[in-house]
């Protein structure tokens, strides 16, 4: 029975050796498992990471898009009303353009008739100035003329005043 035990001892002395052997095997492949999914549980908190930044910066860009559209917004709105504004200032160019159009119309009548009136008047004028210099030579002829019969009346009174003095020399020298 010796031998039998020596026998079981070494039997269960090498099935303990195997199974140290196998626990030994698994735990290496338990161990190498375990690195690789240390590898991967970093890959991955190296990817989170990223993707967390990532989606920092998709945040911040969002906000700052959200902030731009609101401007933009705000700004459409102003230029809608600015355009609102300069087509009614455009609205009101064009009747105070359509008035002032109508204006001058009237303007050019006025002046077409004004034009036709100066016109009479200037040919009234030139009439005026032809009859002016009629009778300017008229009345220089009649000067003449009326020249010519002062000279002529003086001369009688030269005359008239010789013969006078004459009459009186002569009445006076037989008195005398």
């Amino acid at each position: 029975m010796r031998t039998f035990l020596t026998n079981l001892l070494a039997f269960f002395a090498l099935a303990l050796c195997g199974l140290c052997a196998f626990q030994w095997v698994r735990e290496a492949r338990l161990r190498a498992e375990i690195v690789r999914l240390n590898d991967t549980v970093f890959d991955k908190s190296k990817t989170i990471q990223a993707l967390e930044g990532t989606v920092k910066r998709t945040e911040a860009e969002v906000e700052r898009l959200d902030k731009l559209k609101t401007e933009l917004v705000d700004t459409i709105k102003s230029n809608r009303q600015e355009i609102l504004t300069i087509s009614k200032k455009a609205e009101k160019l064009e009747r105070d353009s359509e008035a002032q159009k109508t204006q001058l119309e009237v303007y050019k009548i006025a002046i077409e008739k004004a034009n036709d009136s100066i016109k009479k008047q200037n040919e009234d004028i030139k009439r005026q100035n032809e009859e002016m210099k009629k009778l300017a030579e008229e009345r220089n002829t009649n000067v003449v003329k009326f020249n010519k019969l002062v000279e002529q009346y003086n001369e009688l009174v030269k005359q008239y005043n010789k013969l006078q003095e004459d009459a009186a020399k002569a009445l006076a020298a037989p008195a005398k």
